[in-house]
This record gives structure tokens, sequence and C-alpha cells, in this order.
């Protein structure tokens, strides 16, 4: 179809989208290489124009000459930020079946979607596109877009793969932008069976990426051997970039020693209010060091004033720092600048994380578990979770933590619903399912069919899962609600939950209230395998604890546990620690993050189980 036949394309794109654009700054850039087949390229002699410039030199040809100039100016579009021009253009061009367009326009559709967080529409377009029948331009720009989406979506397996889908086509290029530390940055945050899946199929050049992560993994922590290892590593693959090319954080990693302490001061309130806090985080820690000869320990007032506290430090000549729990402290402490210990803080900071500081935060944070069940319903494929929440701020501090980490996965705000007594749970129930318009469709059927009507209320069938923030008292209220209000022509509604939810001296009550709820929970709270000659002999010294206390011995005892690896878990966020409080990894603003065990009710008894 010629330009001819379709003179209402260019008026469209000339009068309200390009109007509509005007205002904003055009940059200027090169126009790309006109394609005479599908895969032939030749680079354009023409000089730079905006896509405003394009869009008025296409109004001026027809034919192949003008579609060519259209998808210039898709290109410059989307350069210039502006995606909805792109978008427009790509939709008009679609309807033409010219192969060499159908070879270029998937790139460009997939990075305006991509721009404007049409996340389900971009990922649809991933999954209809054949990268391999696209132009070799487009396949790179295509393979880009696609990896830099899945960074978004927190999917860093699939960022790498496309990342080295790039790398493989960008072979004999350099790196100009920040594609190769953006391709190093997702691989390493992958385990070791997300790298082995990665090697299926792998190309020559993802082979030697893959190869170097593995390299790095096994040395880090040895300068010497990690130097010999990379220095080998770029003998086994000469075509790939040589180490002064390589992102800087492997130089960095190659460089990297662990701490060794061996004078710990443990900073707590041991005469506050907050003294038995303190004092289990205390047993934790002196359990953790009780393999550890030559380790000394020195527990610390953490209420005195941080000038104090920082001259104590210095006449015990300390190495590492554990502490404070209060965050009013933690703030107090790293608004010193001349503070010179590496610190691992027990809480989280209100002040910016500096990135030269060798301070590190690890708290029992319970936003923790409701990012990691965005993620399961992420994985689920779920689409319309319903969050039922205590009204209270913490439980309401997680709901909307919930919903920030849902909708980055580029779907919809979820539907909250909060309760502040027993009383509020049926008739918020009954609004969550629409049972009460149900029943008035049953009535409104009674009125107009004489005889016998099916009276059974309907409830909806949109929901995909319940997400139930609430402590055991409410969550043993909220359970058998749920269950007996869904109809029984529904499908089951699995129902999730925190640990928030779980109680060790509710579980030795009758379960069958509870029977489906699978909720997040510290290993040390389900009494793993590595930790159950431990956990004997905490309940032979403190068989009565509180369970809030049993939480924070687990804290202490990770705390300790954790000094030897955090500057390797800093550089390489893959390296997991597996400790009593979970499976703990270290982000970018070096605060340690938790992945929990899952657990599930049946009629009977508590179950351990691997991810649902």
């Amino acid at each position: 179809m010629s330009s001819k036949q379709k003179p209402w394309l260019l008026a469209a794109l000339l009068t309200s989208l390009l109007i509509g654009c005007a205002q904003q700054p055009g940059t200027v850039i090169s126009q790309p290489e006109r394609e005479y087949e599908v895969r032939e390229e030749v680079v354009s002699e023409q000089p730079a124009y905006t896509a405003q410039q394009l869009l008025q030199q296409a109004s001026r040809q027809q034919g192949s000459e003008q579609q060519e100039l259209l998808v210039t100016a898709a290109n410059a579009a989307l350069a210039e930020a502006n995606p909805r021009l792109a978008l427009a253009i790509v939709q008009e061009l679609n309807s033409l079946q010219e192969p060499w367009l159908q070879a270029r326009l998937p790139a460009i559709e997939l990075e305006a979607r991509r721009q404007l967080q049409q996340y389900h529409l971009a990922l649809q377009k991933i999954a209809q596109s054949n990268p391999a029948e696209m132009a070799g331009s487009a396949r790179l720009a295509f393979s880009q877009s696609a990896a830099r989406l899945f960074q978004q979506l927190q999917q860093p397996a699939k960022a790498a793969y496309w990342w080295l889908q790039w790398d493989e086509q960008a072979a004999w290029q350099q790196a100009e932008d920040d594609s190769w530390q953006q391709l190093w940055q997702q691989l390493i945050q992958l385990d070791s069976a997300e790298l082995e899946q990665l090697r299926h199929n792998a190309g020559a050049r993802s082979l030697a990426w893959l190869q170097l992560s593995n390299t790095v993994r096994q040395q880090l922590g040895k300068p010497e051997a990690m130097q010999r290892a990379l220095q080998q590593w770029q003998r086994n693959y000469p075509q790939m970039p040589v180490l002064d090319e390589l992102p800087a954080s492997i130089t960095e990693l190659a460089k990297l020693t662990p701490f060794q302490p061996k004078r710990i001061a443990v900073l707590l309130p041991i005469h506050g209010q907050l003294r038995a806090h303190a004092q289990a985080i205390q047993n934790g820690i002196l359990a953790a060091a009780a393999n550890q000869p030559d380790m000394e320990l020195f527990f610390i007032d953490s209420l005195q004033q941080p000038a104090v506290i920082q001259q104590e430090l210095q006449a015990l000549d300390i190495e590492f720092v554990i502490g404070p729990l209060q965050r009013a402290q933690v703030d107090a402490i790293r608004q010193h600048d001349d503070w010179p210990w590496p610190t691992l803080f027990l809480n989280q900071s209100g002040l910016p994380a500096e990135p030269d500081r060798q301070q590190y935060f690890f708290s029992l944070s319970l936003e923790d578990e409701a990012s990691q069940l965005a993620a399961l319903f992420q994985r689920r494929d779920y689409r319309r979770p319903v969050v039922i929440h205590a009204q209270n701020a913490s439980s309401e501090r997680l709901a909307q933590h919930f919903s920030r980490e849902w909708r980055a996965y580029g779907h919809q705000a979820p539907e909250l619903y909060g309760f502040a007594g027993r009383d509020e749970l049926e008739p918020m129930i009954a609004r969550l399912l629409e049972l009460e318009a149900s029943r008035q469709r049953v009535r409104q059927i009674s009125q107009l069919i004489p005889g016998e009507v099916e009276s059974e209320p309907h409830s909806r069938r949109d929901i995909d899962a319940v997400y139930l923030i609430a402590d055991p008292t409410q969550t043993r209220l909220l359970k058998p609600f749920l269950d007996v209000s869904v109809s029984s022509t529904a499908p089951s509604l699995p129902v999730y939950a925190s640990s928030r939810s779980h109680s060790i001296q509710a579980d030795r009550t009758d379960h069958r209230d509870l029977a489906g709820l699978t909720f997040t929970e510290m290993p040390w709270m389900l009494t793993a395998q590595q930790s159950q000659q431990l956990r004997t002999e905490f309940d032979q010294l403190f068989p009565d604890q509180d369970e809030s206390l049993q939480r924070l011995f687990a804290m202490g005892y990770d705390a300790l546990q954790l000094i030897t690896s955090l500057r390797q878990q800093q550089y390489l966020p893959a390296l997991r620690h597996q400790g009593l409080t979970g499976e703990l990894s270290l982000t970018a603003d070096r605060t340690m993050r938790r992945q929990l065990d899952w657990a599930r009710y049946s009629q009977t008894a508590l179950q351990r189980i691997r991810e649902p």
C-alpha cells in the first residue's frame, strides 16, 4: 500500500501528534541506515534531523522513501523520549506488509511500550516476535530493550538472557554505553541454577561471560588467586574484552578481602526498657561465637552518647561493630563523619545510604515478606490479588508496601480491605466477594420467576489470591470466614500470610481453622534441619521464652555469622547466607534482604514446604 492510498496517515501525524509534541525539546540524531533488503543495510550520508523534521520530509515523499523516513522519525522520537509519537508511527506502518518494515518495527514498538511502562503489552510483543527475522540493527535494539524491560520488572535471569543476546550480536563493537556493566549487574544477581539455565543453547561469548561469573564466585575474597584466574580466563577467551575494558566492579572484586575481625564491639540497650530484647540478641551472638575461641566480644551500652561510645571503642582497639538496635541511635552514629569502624547496624536507617562507607543494615523487616509474596504472585501469574489487613499502622504500612511492589511488576494496584474489629469481618468479606450483589440478583430473579430459585449467592471469580496481614488471633477468625464465604461452585481461593500470622503457641491448638493457609516464616521458627541441634539446646535453656525474643536470638546469631561474608555479598548480590532468620542477601544500598521459608497448615499439622 503506497502513501497515496493513505493520505490521512501523514495528515494525522503532522497535525495532532506533531503539534502535541512541538513543545518537547528535539534531540538531534544521525539518520539511520537504509535497508534495501531485510538484512542489508547501508549508512546514509544525510545530515542529522529531529523527529519533527523527518516527518516534514516524509510528507514530501512517496512509497518506500516515505516509509523509511517514517521509520527513522520513529527512532528519533524514541531518542527524544517521545514514545507516544514513535508508537503512533509504528501503529500506522504496521498495516503495510513490506518485509523490511516488519523486520524493523517490533524493536521500535517494544522500546516505546517500555518507555511508556506498558509492561503487559511489551511482554506480549517479546512473546510474539522472532529476533532472527529482524534486521541487524533492529535485532540489537530489540535485545537491549527487552533486557532493560526485565531489569525494570526485577527479573534478572531474563534480563541477563537478553543482555547476552545483545552481546552476541554486538560482538565486534566497543560497548559505547553501560551495556556491559548492565549485563554484569544482572549476572551477579543469579544463583548457580539460573546461571546453568543460561548455558542452554548459549553462544561462544555468552559461555565466556558465564564462565567469568563462575570464576569470580570461586575466587572471591582471595585476591592473588582471583588475579591468576582472571588472566587465565582472558587466555581461554581471547575474543572477549580485555580485562581493562571489563566493568569496573570486576576489578574491585579482584582486590576484595573479607572482614576477619578478632575484636568486635556489640552496641545494645543493656540497661534500658529494651533490656530483654538486648539480652536475646546478646545470647544469639554468644551462641554464634561458641566455636570461635580467638574472637573477643565487648558488649557496650548503646544508650550513651556517640562520642562516649567512640572513646570506648578506641580504647578497646575494636575492629568491627555490631549495633545499635534503635533507629534513632543508628542515625546518630551515621551522622558522625569520623566513625571509622565497619558496622553492621541492627536496624534500618532514616538517612540515605552513603556509597563509600562500610556500613551495613540488618533488621527483621516485615517488608521483606511482603516483597516475597509479591514476587511469588508474579511467578504464579496472578493478576488480581486482594489484600486484607488489620487497621493499624504496621499492617497498613505492609499493605501499602505490597501494593507498591505489585505495581512495580506492571500490574494495577491490588484491592485493599481493612478491618478494625471482629464485628467488621463478615460485612467486609461480603463486600470483597460481592456477595450482596449476588443476593440482590437472586431476589430479583425470585420476583420474576415463580417457584423455587437457587438461593446460594455466588462469590466473584476474578480474584486470584488473598494476602492476609493480621496477627495470629485475627487470622484464625478471618480464614474460616473466607472459606465459608466462597461459593461452592467457585474454585478454591488461595490464602497467604506472613510470619505475623504464625505463632508456635497457637500451633498447639486445633489447625482446622487455618487449613490451607500458606505463609512465610524464618527457618528458626520452623526448626529447619540445619538448626535442629541448636534449637534443642535453646529450648532446654529458654523453655518459655516469648516468641518475639526467640526471633531476636536468631537475629543476633546471624549478625555475627554475617561479618565474614559482608564484603563479598556487597559486590556479588547472588551470594546468599543461609541464616536462622532466612536466606540473606545484600541489596545495592547495603541493606540485608531476607528470603524466608514457606509453610502451610493442613487439617492436622503445620508442614514446611517448597515454594508454593
